[in-house]
């Protein structure tokens, strides 16, 4: 299965490292304009429309061992988290991962196998299934919908909406996510953001065992009618709006 984007230039993978200060465009009196403590001013990104603050933490590197898991292992990166954002009642949290890139295939080739086939989407502008995903997830990618292109500052990406499971179960707004997947102009940094998005469409109910009725008799063609349905709704009608998360995301500068 593939599809069809707009072009845009190839992206070389580097290797450096990353210091990170978060910034928005609010006035010197709003909350969102404190950076977090001890950062530097390598990183700049708006994010007054979706959350209050933003918290930074270096995540160590987490290497990979006969015993640890295929997705555990990953280089030290910098995770940035949105503070008051608009969904709380949901499995994921609201980040924003900065990977150093060159240090992926030594860390984890799988994770150094999704940045290829980004940078692959990137040069080609034809999509396989399943979309390019960091963190890696111990589950299966079950749809893509809303997918774009998007440019950031320093660099360029896609976005799309998914959820990921590990069963036939319905698409719902306890597990449903914005992401954009993005690399650097330098190829130095693989962007990767995972927001909670919601739609009124969908069942709220975490326990989604209880709405399984009929969904696995056909369950491909489930999929395929809800991402049919949700590509046809408005921007708006998600919470977040969808203009709203494009926004924080176009608004990356790594410098």
């Amino acid at each position: 299965m593939k599809s069809r984007f707009i072009p845009f230039i190839a992206i070389a993978l580097l290797l450096s490292a990353c210091q990170i200060q978060v910034i928005s465009t609010e006035p010197p009196s709003s909350p969102a304009t404190q950076p977090p403590s001890g950062a530097s001013t390598d990183i700049v990104l708006d994010y007054a429309a979706l959350a209050q603050t933003v918290t930074l933490e270096t995540v160590a590197a987490q290497p990979a061992g006969a015993d640890s898991p295929w997705w555990g292992a990953a280089p030290q990166y910098r995770l940035l988290t949105l503070q008051a954002y608009p969904v709380t009642s949901h499995q994921s949290k609201p980040q924003i991962f900065i990977y150093p890139a060159g240090e992926l295939a030594s860390a984890n080739e799988n994770m150094d196998k999704v940045a290829a086939q980004l940078q692959a989407l990137l040069q080609t502008q034809q999509a396989e299934v399943p979309l390019p995903f960091l963190p890696l997830i111990n589950a299966q990618q079950v749809i893509h919908l809303q997918l774009q292109n998007l440019d950031f500052k320093s660099g360029k990406g896609i976005r799309f909406l998914t959820m990921y499971s590990q069963g036939l179960v319905p698409v719902n707004n306890f597990e449903l996510i914005y992401t954009f997947q993005g690399l650097t102009s330098n190829g130095k940094y693989y962007i990767a953001a995972v927001l909670p998005v919601t739609n009124p469409q969908l069942p709220n109910d975490p326990n989604i065992n209880e709405q399984l009725t009929g969904v696995g008799i056909d369950y491909q063609n489930y999929i395929s009618q809800t991402a049919s349905l949700l590509n046809e709704e408005p921007a708006g009608s998600f919470t977040p709006d969808l203009n709203k998360s494009d926004a924080l995301i176009r608004s990356i500068d790594v410098k």
